[in-house]
């Protein structure tokens, strides 16, 4: 087992690990910004097209949504227990089973996923709202919203965790209105008499339940942002599980009763053709402005989980740079408790991605990283998932379900994303050696100065 003492991991190798030095009381996340945090990341733009997705599949997603949300939960379990065992977050975590190496091979990868993340909806955002504002819908405006979208977020969590954390809050409660109305509009169809729609005729079958497990996965990753941020959340050991654990609950029961819902309002013949289920099944109740309506809301559904990933982000920054393995810029914080630099950089990288995909050249490429940023994170669950079993903070059984179930997710993923994933984050490899470098010379440098 490992040793924890006074926010210090001591790692396999024997070296000590200190967890970065949180940020005052008053920029913390409290609980239910930390809840909000997993609700307001796992519910992005994915759900929305998921009742269009999943439509032709009939009772088998059924079985879909049972087989992901049990993978699911499995791994959100074994996050919140390595959460309520050690301090720090997950680079702590993979330190302690792994070793830094370990740690920061995934750490990075998963950086790299947060960056791609972050440019990734707020590109979905000014989408959304295009249907709404022409203007914005595509070319220079698409692109002027989508960075104008990046440095609103910058300067929200430049303020610190407790600014993003009152944003999510708020961002979360309106994201979940059109998917909590469209269960209400069944609840008050059948209790006026009326029948549902059926769901699609299709035969249970193995391949069929598979095939619409697929199409979920990555509609459901984001339950580990609570944990990635423990740092800046008071009393983290016991907010955090809470979070991790509760909030994947909820949108897993959220999900199964708003896609359900989607499919009862609509002939899933329509649904699966849709553009905009979740528009057109509102539609006959509020007419003309269900579009607009789930449009705004699907915005702020992406700015909301934006707002999570740059904090994420500058967490992940500041705990690899923390570590030595990142230049010590990386790690100095302002007075609110953020890593200037890391969230500098990041809404730059972020942008650079939003200004890539103009092109018409750029937007398959696009398209591919987005899809290896979401490979990215899938090692941060896998190793995250077999640190807990080494550190036995979780029954073996669910530890394992939790691995069985993230190389599923690789498989679902395929072969050559997975591939560019591993790819980048060996690419992180000389960036850490040349910092603990620098760093060495840096402190060798002083010693010299002292006389030592």
């Amino acid at each position: 087992m490992v040793s924890v003492t006074d926010n210090e991991i001591i790692e396999p190798s024997g070296e000590r690990l200190k967890a970065p030095p949180p940020p005052p009381p008053s920029k913390r996340l409290g609980k239910a910004m930390s809840m909000a945090m997993v609700v307001g990341t796992i519910i992005g733009s994915g759900i929305y097209l998921l009742p269009a997705t999943t439509a032709p599949f009939g009772l088998n997603l059924v079985i879909a949504f049972a087989v992901v949300t049990i993978g699911t939960l499995a791994l959100a379990y074994t996050m919140s227990r390595l959460s309520a065992t050690l301090p720090g977050g997950p680079y702590s975590y993979v330190a302690a089973s792994f070793g830094d190496t370990a740690a920061f091979m995934t750490m990075w990868s998963y950086m790299i996923s947060l960056w791609a993340a972050i440019a990734a909806v707020s590109i979905a955002a000014a989408g959304a709202l295009g249907h709404v504002v022409l203007a914005i819908g595509s070319g220079p405006g698409l692109v002027a919203f989508s960075i104008a979208a990046i440095a609103v977020l910058t300067l929200v969590n430049w303020n610190g965790a407790r600014s993003a954390g009152v944003l999510q809050v708020i961002a979360t409660l309106l994201k979940i209105v059109p998917l909590v109305l469209v269960v209400v509009l069944v609840l008050v169809q059948v209790s006026s008499g009326s029948p549902v729609e059926p769901l699609a005729d299709t035969p249970l079958n193995f391949k069929a339940v598979v095939a619409a497990g697929a199409l979920m996965l990555f509609a459901f990753t984001g339950f580990e942002t609570a944990a990635i941020a423990a740092n800046v959340t008071d009393n983290s050991q016991d907010a955090v599980p809470a979070a991790t654990f509760r909030g994947t609950i909820y949108v897993a029961v959220i999900y199964l009763l708003a896609t359900l819902s989607v499919l009862w309002l609509l002939p899933s013949a329509i649904a699966a053709q849709s553009a905009a289920p979740f528009a057109n099944a509102i539609a006959p109740t509020l007419g003309a402005l269900a579009g607009g309506l789930v449009a705004v809301i699907a915005a702020v559904s992406a700015i909301g989980t934006g707002n999570a990933c740059v904090l994420s982000a500058v967490e992940t920054g500041r705990a690899i740079a923390n570590a030595g393995d990142l230049p010590p810029a990386f790690a100095r914080t302002n007075a609110n408790g953020v890593a200037t630099l890391t969230l500098l950089v990041s809404a730059v990288l972020s942008g650079l991605l939003v200004l890539a995909s103009v092109s018409d050249s750029f937007i398959e490429v696009f398209t591919f990283v987005a899809l290896v940023s979401a490979v990215a994170a899938l090692f941060l669950y896998l190793v995250c998932a077999a640190a807990a079993w080494k550190l036995k903070v979780a029954p073996a059984v669910v530890a394992l379900l939790g691995i069985l179930y993230s190389l599923g997710m690789f498989v679902g993923a395929g072969l050559e994303a997975t591939l560019w994933g591993f790819g980048l984050m060996v690419a992180g490899l000389p960036i850490r050696w040349l910092s603990r470098r620098s760093t060495s010379r840096a402190a060798a440098g002083g010693r010299a100065v002292l006389g030592e």
